[in-house]
């Protein structure tokens, strides 16, 4: 005699979707849920789940519609609001992210993390006095929670009698008996806020102390990243790069800003997006899913790529990688017919600018650069989601000197007219000059609007968010820096080339 195992209830159901969701099964999560939802379709916690399933898939749109019914179903749900905020943060719709903020503050209780969200969002929008508020509101909730401190005062300057800096100092006494995550972000949000009260020598020991409490949490595999790097210009030789030229997708939009993190890229796409003819997306990670997808394809070997052979890539493959991409770009970006260029300004398309320019060989790349030490102590003072290189001064410098190796090879490997190199320094010099450079390097008419970059409203998702709103000043230049001691790690993780002849002997 056989038994029918399958769980005969809907509670079973809905339980055995929870658990394929826990293990990462999550088609076959979706697969219960559905059937949760054809025995109970007025039951708002089904289409609740499926959406959180299908955030976890990346599939945005579909988990919009999900939260959006769960919600129609039980209207006074702040956990569905909130889950509505966050998707449509994620779908890069701010404003409507906000209101659902709101929403789950409106209707919640101990709703911090809404209003830390709500903060996030009002923060990119350029709506600083509401995202500090909206921050001061997660703090009295939550005071134990660090990140809003770091938040914030990463978002403000903070002032001596400021009531959260006051609650920073006390916190501060006691940091030892915080869990460990809690004491990195106590640090670098004492760091962050001693520096802008100009005690410079206090505010680096807490940076100090906040990445190596950070660096235990991060995985990264240094021989594994600098290997790649060391390997590129063996797989992307100017033979191939020469060989394969024109194969890719037609399209004429994409603008490749690249470079190290905080080098001015943010500044870049304000100053190109405030041009009419020019969207800037941010920062999208688009063209390496469109490359994994190429490299993990099984269905159709013909749009298969092989990174070990690219000597015989076909027009095929490569177009087709072209075109993932920009049907990415084009999902996310409203009337993308409408503009001439389309800048992405993720970083780590550095890495990515040989295969991008054999798959979209129209597109256009700036190199965003500053000073080598400025941009590592501007990088080793936060925490990154996507940084992992950032916490450690000798493993900072080590990776900046293979980035920049990296990049002069793909300088030299690329044809003329493909890639300029923007300084940061002398975008500050002479931001006219180098303004005129940009939109010509992109093919755009000049456009006076470009050099009041800072009256542009739009949306602005990175650390640079308020910076990009003021005009230049040559005070962005000067940044105060530690005792050589205390340096000496990425002095000689640069190497006495990119660290001014301050690295020690090589080894």
């Amino acid at each position: 005699m056989t038994h029918d195992t399958q769980p005969a209830t809907p509670d079973h159901w809905f339980a055995r979707g929870n658990a394929c969701a826990e293990r990462g099964e999550f088609q076959s999560a979706l697969d219960w849920f559905d059937k949760v939802r054809e025995a109970r379709p007025a039951d708002a916690a089904v289409y609740n789940n499926l959406g959180s399933t299908l955030v976890k898939m990346e599939r945005f749109p579909e988990a919009l519609v999900r939260y959006q019914q769960a919600q129609a179903l039980d209207p006074e749900n702040a956990d569905i609001h909130h889950n509505l905020g966050w998707v449509n943060e994620q779908m890069h719709r701010l404003e409507e992210a906000v209101l659902c903020y709101r929403q789950a503050a409106r209707f919640g209780t101990m709703v911090d993390g809404s209003y830390n969200n709500m903060a996030n969002c009002l923060q990119s929008l350029g709506r600083f006095d509401e995202a500090h508020e909206a921050y001061r509101r997660a703090i009295e909730i939550a005071p134990q929670s660090m990140v809003y401190y770091r938040n914030f005062v990463q978002s403000k300057r903070m002032t001596l009698d400021d009531p959260c800096f006051v609650s920073m100092q006390k916190l501060a006494q006691q940091v030892d008996s915080l869990a460990l995550d809690d004491q990195a972000q106590l640090h670098f949000a004492m760091g962050h806020a001693l520096g802008d009260l100009g005690q410079n020598d206090a505010s680096f020991d807490h940076l100090l102390k906040a990445n190596a409490i950070h660096r235990r949490s991060v995985n990264y595999n240094e021989e594994m990243t600098l290997g790649l790097f060391e390997q590129l210009p063996g797989l992307l030789t100017p033979a191939v790069l020469k060989a394969k030229r024109n194969l890719g997708d037609p399209a004429v939009s994409p603008v490749f800003i690249v470079g190290m993190p905080r080098s001015g890229s943010t500044l870049i796409e304000q100053i190109l997006a405030s041009h009419p003819q020019v969207f800037g997306a941010g920062e999208r990670p688009d063209f390496g899913k469109a490359l994994v997808n190429a490299l993990a394809r099984g269905v159709d070997d013909r749009h298969k790529i092989n990174l070990d052979s690219l000597d015989d890539v076909s027009a095929a493959q490569l177009a087709s990688l072209g075109a993932n991409y920009v049907n990415r770009i084009h999902t996310e970006v409203p009337h993308a017919q409408r503009y001439q260029r389309i800048t992405d300004k993720y970083p780590f398309n550095f890495i990515n600018v040989g295969l991008i320019h054999l798959a979209l060989p129209n597109a256009r790349f700036i190199h965003s650069r500053r000073a080598p030490v400025e941009t590592c102590l501007s990088i080793f003072s936060r925490i990154f989601q996507d940084v992992p290189f950032g916490y450690d001064l000798a493993e900072l410098g080590r990776y900046y000197r293979a980035y920049d190796a990296l990049m002069a090879y793909w300088q030299e490997a690329l044809p003329e007219g493909v890639m300029i190199e923007v300084q940061y320094e002398e975008l500050v010099d002479d931001l006219e000059g180098n303004v005129r450079r940009m939109l010509g390097h992109c093919g755009l008419d000049w456009d006076e609007r470009c050099l009041a970059f800072h009256q542009t409203r739009r949306q602005v998702n990175t650390a640079s968010a308020s910076q990009v709103r003021k005009p230049l000043f040559r005070t962005s230049l000067e940044r105060w820096r530690p005792a050589a001691e205390l340096l000496q790690p990425l002095y000689d993780g640069l190497g006495p080339v990119l660290s001014g002849g301050l690295a020690g002997p090589a080894v």
